[in-house]
């Protein structure tokens, strides 16, 4: 929103070719009911943009003696590149309730004021928008009222936002902008994406992956990135946040460095601490990690990470994901904290999920995006932790490991059920806040996105022939866009069975949380002496 005393010269601009020649198919989508030089739909040539800006200049012409300073209020009204476009008609239905609820018209026992929309194309970042332009001064003399004007702007966009089912821009939930230079490295190197959405989503999965600072720092350095903590002031020991980057396909070049919070509100160390152990001895072990990594040394320790899942967490951290579900159906609507932290684990294990098995970004990964909107608050509460929920957190440690373990495309395919389910009721409770963007957003990857991912995973040999036609079938849905998972305990049962027939031996060679790589390698070499396959 800007204001300005040139209104010519605005409406010669918007009609022009932009600075880059980015302006196409100038022409005005709407107007007040005194602009008669211009119908709805016409093409803006240079001419008819002169006579339309000294049409919507004759209040000024006529009283302007009255009225010293600026008369002229500019806004711009858009949407994100990913929410498509609006036909003429929806954003003129748009621009008319917008200057009514600002007060240019439709005021009892009040004159309105001139104003026009006009659409010229979509910006250089591809969002849809127009350019709406008012006179301040009213057809009878009076000036408009610019008290407030800004916040005004801003309840009119949201309520907008709700009442057409877009994305409510200034609601709770906010993502992290980008700069079009970004977008213009991005297809000069070749990438797939933005760096940024790569950075955050293995930011996401070793995260959510990870169970205390030290496991995190390591598996971040497992993804390939680059990673330099921030210290303190006059400290070389205390970490308050940490910065990441892609490596740079030519050596000459330098690394573009991304903070926590530059790639997503909710990635900031302090943040991420709040999800990990917190004690001493988990301190200690996370500056050792950072120390290494300052100093260009190896990983100071090996955990998790490191040690392939059992058939027994596969088991566990998979019905814990169903009582996530069972849970979060009570969470109280007005509580966006817990929402948040439910669809960030939930983003995280897709992201996790995505850099093991998707070469490039695919519908994985897009249901992280998808779900990440929702862990990103404009504001976090600072009030007291509430009880906590079962996690997702687990989930995203199988789905990171390099090797996954006992686990089976039948194992796969029933935790994608329960995240799916998981992914309903962030949905559902979007739609009952009125967050229709949202709620869309979150059904779209459920439902095509993933539809992908659960025929491949259906198409394994333990989905079809061996597996028992209860589990064959398509299940019966709880909801009316998407396949749910089955009663929670069949499930488990079901997962206990699969992994016992294409795993049989699994117990036998599993490694435990504290045994090293060479001492798992040596108990897998063990078993394959006695005709043992992993």
């Amino acid at each position: 929103m800007t204001k300005g005393s040139r209104m010519v010269s605005l409406v010669k601009y918007l009609a022009g070719p932009g600075r880059a020649n980015e302006h196409t198919q100038q022409r005005v989508i709407s107007s007040s009911a005194s602009i008669v030089s211009v119908e709805q739909g016409e093409h803006l040539s240079a001419e008819s943009a002169l006579r339309l800006g000294y049409e919507m200049d004759i209040p000024k012409a006529v009283f302007g003696q009255d009225h010293k300073g600026k008369h002229v209020f500019h806004v711009s009204l858009s949407l994100a590149a990913d929410e498509g476009k609006l036909s003429d008609e929806t954003w003129a239905s748009i621009a008319g309730d917008f200057v009514k609820e600002m007060g240019f018209e439709g005021v009892e026992n009040a004159s309105p004021c001139r104003w026009v929309a006009i659409h010229h194309g979509g910006s250089k970042a591809g969002n849809d928008h127009i350019h709406i332009a008012v006179s301040m001064i009213a057809e009878d003399g009076r000036k408009w009222s610019q008290n407030n004007d800004q916040p005004r702007s801003q309840t009119a966009a949201v309520e907008l936002e709700k009442k057409y089912g877009l994305r409510v821009a200034r609601g709770e939930h906010a993502e992290r902008g980008y700069h079009p230079k970004e977008m213009v490295s991005a297809r000069a190197q070749g990438l797939p994406e933005l760096a940024r959405e790569t950075l955050q989503r293995c930011v996401r999965a070793a995260s959510t992956a990870s169970v205390d600072e030290a496991e995190f720092v390591r598996r971040l350095r497992g993804t390939g990135v680059l990673i330099r903590p921030r210290f303190a002031k006059d400290s070389t020991s205390i970490v308050e946040g940490f910065s990441v980057a892609l490596k740079p396909k030519d050596p000459t070049e330098k690394a573009v460095w991304f903070g926590g919070g530059r790639l997503a509100r909710d990635l900031t160390l302090p943040k991420l601490r709040a999800g990990w152990d917190g004690s001493p001895e988990a301190g200690e072990e996370a500056r050792a990690e950072w120390d290494a990594v300052t100093r260009g040394k190896r990983p100071a320790s090996v955990g998790r990470e490191a040690v392939e899942p059992t058939a027994e967490q596969w088991e566990a951290y998979t019905a814990e994901v169903g009582s996530l579900y069972e849970k979060i159906k009570s969470v109280p609507l007005d509580d966006p904290g817990m929402w948040a932290q439910v669809a960030r684990e939930t983003s995280g294990v897709f992201a996790a999920w995505s850099l093991r098995t998707e070469a490039v970004p695919g519908p994985l990964a897009e249901t992280s995006k998808a779900l990440s909107r929702t862990a990103q608050l404009r504001r976090f509460p600072t009030k007291a932790k509430p009880a906590p929920l079962p996690s997702a957190k687990g989930a995203g440690m199988l789905m990171m490991q390099t090797s996954v373990g006992p686990s089976s495309r039948a194992g796969e395919a029933l935790l994608l059920a329960q995240l799916r389910n998981t992914m309903r009721a962030v949905h559902d409770m979007h739609k009952a806040t009125g967050r229709l963007s949202d709620a869309q957003r979150i059904r779209t990857a459920a439902m095509d996105r993933l539809a992908a991912v659960k025929a491949g995973l259906e198409q394994s040999p333990t989905m079809s022939s061996s597996a028992p036609v209860a589990l064959a079938e398509k299940p019966k849905s709880s909801s009316r866009w998407l396949d749910a998972a089955q009663e929670k305990d069949p499930e488990i049962e079901e997962v206990k069975r699969l992994i016992g027939l294409n795993r049989p031996e699994a117990k036998s060679v599993r490694a435990s949380a504290t045994e090293t790589p060479v001492a798992a390698r040596e108990k897998k070499d063990q078993g394959k002496s006695h005709g043992r396959s992993r």
